[in-house]
C-alpha cells in the first residue's frame, strides 16, 4: 500500500509591481485557500488515503471562488520519504508535464477547481512507502473567462488537458 503524505504549497499573497508617475504601484493578490484530495479514477472518484500501485490516482485542488481571479497550478514536484531525495519534477510553470508516461498536464474543472491525472502511481525507495505531493496554486486577475498556458499534445495527452 502507498500512503500519500502530501503538500499544498500556497502562495498565501502575491504582490504585483509597475512603476508609474510618482514611483512604484503595489496590488495584492488575495490568498488562495485550497483543498486538496486524492480520488480514485477521476475527479468524481472514491477520495482515497492510501492506494495501491495498480489504482489510477486523480489529484484534486478545489480552491474558494473569489470573483475577477483564476486559479492557476504550477510547478508540481514528487518526492520520497528518504530526506536526502530531492523533490522531482513534474509539472511546470504552466501546468504542463515533464512526465507524460506517468502524470498528464494539469486539467482545469472550471475557474477554481483543477487536478493531475496520474495513470500510473509512483512509489520511490524509502522506509515508507509515502510519497510527497506539491503543487503551487496562485490566483490570477483575470477580465472575463481564465486564460491557461496550452500544453503540447503527446501519445498520452487527453483532450481535456488541451483546452485551457
Amino acid at each position: 500500500m502507498i500512503g500519500f503524505f502530501l503538500i499544498l504549497s500556497l502562495f498565501l499573497s502575491f504582490v504585483d509591481g509597475e512603476v508609474v508617475d510618482g514611483g512604484i504601484s503595489a496590488v495584492s493578490r488575495p490568498e488562495a485557500k485550497c483543498n486538496f484530495s486524492i480520488h480514485e479514477h477521476g475527479p468524481d472518484g472514491k477520495q482515497l488515503s492510501g492506494t495501491s500501485l495498480n489504482t489510477e490516482l486523480f489529484y484534486k485542488i478545489k480552491c474558494e471562488k473569489r470573483d475577477g481571479y483564476c486559479l492557476q497550478v504550477s510547478n508540481c514536484t514528487v518526492q520520497g520519504d528518504v530526506k536526502t531525495q530531492k523533490p522531482y519534477p513534474i509539472i511546470d510553470r504552466n501546468g504542463c508535464t515533464f512526465e507524460p508516461s506517468l502524470f498528464e498536464h494539469v486539467q482545469y474543472l472550471d475557474d477554481f477547481t483543477a487536478g493531475i491525472f496520474n495513470p500510473v502511481p509512483i512509489r520511490f525507495r524509502g522506509t515508507k512507502s509515502e510519497v510527497q505531493f506539491e503543487c503551487q496554486t496562485t490566483l490570477i486577475p483575470t477580465k472575463g473567462p481564465c486564460e491557461r498556458k496550452r500544453c503540447v499534445s503527446n501519445e498520452y495527452s487527453k483532450e481535456a488537458n488541451l483546452n485551457h
